[in-house]
């Protein structure tokens, strides 16, 4: 098979795989997914939820979010459902992640069995999750109100200033004892006269004593009948009675054992009351859990801000003996703002990279007089090449620096038509003794968000190397991979 139709049987297959990325990519209904049924929900918030993020039911994927507007200050969100999906009267939805940090997704709760179908034109009521930021909220809030509590615990029972607040207990209770013995004697002809009424009381008492006894046996003949009658109950009354005693028993020595060590300073607790330094260890712990958490917000939320775009192309260059007639690559652009990327790619160049070396030969004849030549040598190597660049966007124009197919070189890229044509011009690999730096000219048209189609001019300043150019390729995002990533699970599941 000549070289020309390798290219165009590799041409033919990179376009199938194009065509199945953009039915995967696009969600081009097809199959079992046509027809499917448009239904709206509100969401106080949909933060993290994007466009194509999956909808699910009981956790088995059944649709996807085609759209997401804002509806005075709440969002309003079309789910594409598949036609199978029966929602009843009573339905919700709910914006949920998969793990504390993974992607959002939308959950569909189908409503009670029994309910009348939805109505057409229902729009559902959706819930959204407590955010990351709430949560760290009330932790911090938890660590503030938990400083305060041992800050008030060492400032009353820590230092000179507690051991005087004991002392002053300890002298009021020595005072009400000397006052309550004072009262006492004070009133001693009044305890004498309840002296004199508790022996009348016995005189009565005695007199009485004997009825009341009898009255008692008829009582206790009548207790013992009922006890005889139930008397298994009483008897698992007391057991019960029993081992509730031995419990307290039991949670007293516990209760005696933890207040003296407490007391005698052992144990975090007991640290804490009688040991200033283990209170102000506690503050610093505290503060170094805060500072860490609020490190941890930053760095999550400066990685979620990063954003990757990958891309695959390939191009003939037909002015070019069959060999060299091609050049391919594959790479990714990584955005960590709005403004800079960095660029990483693998080129298989048609030339590689030419390097000349030069090698001196001296020569010693047998009359003793020697000659010196130098010879210079060509040679082509690595064919695979990279790019490793680092860009900036400074509206429609881009600029680049760093290397081009392992050479040192710029360029620059302007968009129009609101972006889906780009005009490029490249310079690099400056130090070639044969010719003027590296040009390239290129133009690039995106046929559709993910499929482009580009030619132009190669190294016109070379005519053994100058030729026009013809390609074609495709790009998809960090989100495009993660939404194949879930299709191709939910597949393999399936099957």
């Amino acid at each position: 098979m000549s070289p020309n139709a390798r290219l165009g049987a590799f041409m033919v297959g990179a376009l199938v795989i194009i065509g199945v990325f953009i039915i995967k990519i696009e969600e081009i209904p097809f199959g079992s997914r046509s027809g499917r049924v448009r239904v709206q929900a509100t969401f106080p918030s949909v933060a993290g939820l994007d466009e194509k993020s999956p909808v699910r039911l009981a956790g088995v994927r059944v649709g996807l979010v085609e759209r997401i507007d804002l509806e005075g200050d709440r969002a309003l969100v079309t789910l594409a459902l598949d036609k199978d999906v029966a929602l009843r009267q009573g339905a919700s939805a709910e914006v949920t992640s998969l793990g504390m940090l993974g992607d959002k997704y939308v959950e569909l709760f189908p409503g009670p069995a029994g309910n009348p179908p939805l109505a057409p034109g229902t729009i559902l009521q959706g819930v959204s999750p407590v955010s990351f930021d709430q949560v760290l909220k009330t932790a911090n809030e938890m660590g503030t109100d938990l400083s305060a509590v041992t800050e008030s615990l060492r400032q009353s029972l820590g230092g000179p200033a507690g051991q005087a607040r004991l002392d002053e207990i300890i002298e009021n209770i020595r005072q009400i004892s000397a006052e309550l013995k004072a009262l006492v004697q004070a009133n001693r002809q009044q305890v004498d006269a309840t002296v004199e009424n508790f022996r009348a009381f016995s005189e009565t008492l005695r007199v009485e004593l004997p009825k009341l006894a009898e009255k008692l046996n008829a009582l206790a003949d009548n207790v013992d009948g009922v006890v005889a009658e139930n008397r298994g109950n009483l008897n698992e009354s007391l057991a019960n009675i029993k081992d509730l005693s031995a419990s307290l028993r039991v949670s007293a020595n516990n209760l005696n054992t933890i207040s003296t060590k407490i007391a005698s300073g052992e144990g975090t607790i007991g640290k804490l009351v009688n040991d200033d330094e283990t209170v102000n260890n506690l503050n610093s712990t505290l503060k170094s859990v805060e500072d860490g958490v609020a490190s941890l917000k930053n760095t999550i939320g400066r990685a979620e801000r990063w954003r990757v775009d990958l891309e695959l192309r390939a191009e003939t260059l037909p002015d070019l003996p069959e060999t060299r007639g091609s050049r391919t690559a594959l790479g990714l652009d990584l955005h960590t703002s709005d403004v800079r990327f960095f660029r990483l790619e693998l080129v298989d160049s048609p030339f590689g990279r030419v390097e000349t070396r030069s090698q001196t030969v001296t020569t010693v004849f047998p009359d003793g007089t020697s000659e010196t030549t130098v010879k210079e040598y060509t040679d082509v190597r690595d064919e695979t090449t990279v790019n490793a660049q680092i860009g900036y966007h400074l509206g429609d124009l881009t600029l680049r620096a760093g290397l081009f197919e392992s050479t040192g070189g710029i360029g620059v890229d302007h968009f129009l038509l609101k972006k889906r044509l780009r005009l490029t011009l490249e310079a690099y690999d400056f130090n070639r003794d044969s010719s003027a730096p590296h040009l390239r000219l290129e133009g690039r048209y995106f046929v559709t968000r993910h499929l482009f189609a580009y030619g132009g001019w190669d190294d016109p300043t070379w005519s053994d190397r100058r030729s026009l150019f013809l390609g074609g390729g495709v790009s998809w995002g960090d989100e495009d991979v993660k939404y194949l990533l879930g299709t191709a699970s939910a597949i393999g599941g399936a099957r």
